[in-house]
Order: structure tokens, then sequence, then C-alpha cells
């Protein structure tokens, strides 16, 4: 696939090691088996939506130089057995399948019964995989696994959950973003003896593992009070604005931060009644709110972000 390969090599010159077997194995496989969405930004090193809900929660395929460091950590080797937490619509799966070749076993967990029926479609063909629904992160399937060698956790967690700590074979790792939502640290997490040992893969930002826990929520008048302190410190570091427009934030946030408990349609209506004072500074809390995140594989060479995307490494 020359767009693919094209692909890879822009990666490659950015500095990242892209493997022969990661190189033959994004070659050999088609993005339109696992996603119904337009594909092109995948091209530009962006991430592929693959399924939305109806409130608005969005999964993705994650952006191709995410996907090239996640296979390259992992260590993939014939024969192996890879446990995934999150399921990319498939993609990854068939990737580290196609990798690990007829003897090796990927197991694929998803929390989201929609998901994973949309993942055992497109991955109907492949028979080392095994597609099933769980509880929740937290939670060890009903049938337990044995012992984990290989995991790759694809969306943002606070922890390693109980139960894939315990079954980590000595010398076998979980790959995982661990932080909060959209703001994590990519660990390689290793088992020595009886210790696990962490190591940083650097800066990223994923979304949950669960679609519904992706669905917008409205912010909380907190969160508003954190959002506008942080937007007055940066016009008054940056001279963005004049003291009286500082002075009329802080006092939106003091009364903000008075109404913490306030029921949202109350929030949102003192929010509409001071809106002016927010439309002049837009494009600076837009750039806030928007992620800065890094596409050594752009076509056009441009690591600027487009808007808030998910499953890349931020610069």
């Amino acid at each position: 696939m020359e767009g693919m390969s094209e692909l890879l090599n822009r990666i490659e010159e950015s500095g990242m090691f892209v493997p022969d077997g990661v190189r033959d194995a994004m070659c050999s496989l088609h993005l339109e088996q696992f996603t119904s969405y337009d594909y092109d930004c995948f091209f530009h090193d962006r991430p592929v939506v693959f399924m939305e809900t109806k409130n608005g929660g969005v999964k993705t395929i994650s952006a191709p130089h995410m996907i090239v460091t996640l296979l390259h950590q992992l260590e993939l080797s014939e024969g192996q057995e890879v446990l995934i937490l999150g399921s990319k619509g498939g993609y990854l799966a068939a990737l580290i399948a196609t990798i690990l070749g007829e003897q090796g076993r990927v197991l694929l967990l998803d929390p989201s019964e929609e998901i994973i029926r949309h993942t055992a479609k497109a991955l109907s063909g492949w028979p080392t995989i095994d597609v099933r629904t769980i509880e929740a992160v937290e939670v060890a399937p009903i049938e337990t696994p044995g012992d984990l060698n290989r995991i790759v956790v694809t969306g943002g967690i606070s922890k390693i959950p109980m139960w894939m700590q315990e079954r980590i074979i000595e010398n076998g790792f979980v790959i995982a973003p661990i932080g909060e939502n959209g703001n994590q640290e990519l660990m390689k997490i290793e088992r020595h003896g009886s210790e696990l040992h962490p190591t940083s893969l650097g800066p990223v930002s994923f979304g949950p593992v669960d679609i519904i826990e992706s669905e917008p929520k409205p912010l909380t008048a907190l969160e508003i009070v954190d959002l506008i302190e942080t937007l007055i410190e940066t016009c008054h570091d940056m001279d963005l604005c004049g003291p009286d427009d500082l002075h009329s934030l802080a006092e939106l946030a003091d009364q903000l931060r008075l109404m913490d408990h306030t029921e949202h349609d109350v929030l949102e209506e003192f929010i509409v009644e001071n809106m002016q004072q927010f439309v002049h500074l837009w494009p600076m809390i837009q750039l806030m709110l928007t992620p800065s995140l890094a596409r050594p594989g752009d076509i056009d060479g441009d690591d600027r972000p487009s808007g808030p995307t998910f499953d890349e490494f931020k610069p």
C-alpha cells in the first residue's frame, strides 16, 4: 500500500523507529475493514473515528505514530499471547495478530457491547483473535485469563487494574497511558520478581477506554473557575488585556466559586449573561482547551494541532 509506506517513511524520517515487522503488518491491512468513516486524516498522522454514540461519545483508531510506538514497545515475536484492553476498532488487534503469526493469540477486551459487536464483525476472519466484553476496566473478565506476558491498554486509566498486576509473569509487562483523561504518561510497567518497575515513554493524550466516558459532560462551576484563573494569569503574563478586564474576570471567578453546587441550567444561564466578558478572549480560551499534539508523519509536515484529538504524543 503506497500511501501507508510513504506515511511510515515520514514517521521514520522524524526520528521514530519503525520495525520491519510493524511496517509489513501496517502495509498489509486496509483501514476500511475497521471503520466506515473517512480515513484520509490517517495519512496526515491523525486518529480515525470508528464509532460515535448518540450523546457525542467518540472512539478512534490511534494516530499512526502512536500505533507504531505501541507495536514497537510491545516487543512482539511470533507465537506470543497479547492482551488488549480497548478495541481501537480491531485494527491494533489485527496488526498484532499479523505480527504474531498463526501460533500467536490475541485477547481483546472492551466494556462496550456495541463496540465489541463492531469489532467482532471486523475481525470475523481472524481465528487467532478472541473478542470479549468486560464489565469494567477494574473488574476481571468472567473467563479470567491466566498468566499475562504482553498487555496494552489503549485508553487513559488512573492505575493498572489489580487483576492485571496479579497475572503479569516474570519479564512480562503492560503498556498503558496512566493519568487524568487527556493528560497521561505512556508507561511501560514490567515485572521483575515480586516488583513492578515503571518506565515512562513520554507524555500522551488518550481518551478513556469506555466510549460512554468519552461523552461530553458540562463543566462544573469550579472547573470554570480554574479555566478563568488560568486565563487571567496568561493574559496578565502576555499583556493581552487591560486591568479592567482582568478585574472583571476575577469578580466573575469569585461569583462562580460560590455557585459550586448550583444546578447546571442555572449555571448555564449565568455564563450566558456574562458571555460578553469572554467574547474577545475566545481565541485564547480555545487554545487553552486544545491539547498541543505531535503529528510527526503528517504529509504537510505540520505539527500544529487542528483540534482536540486523542491517542497521540505531545511534543
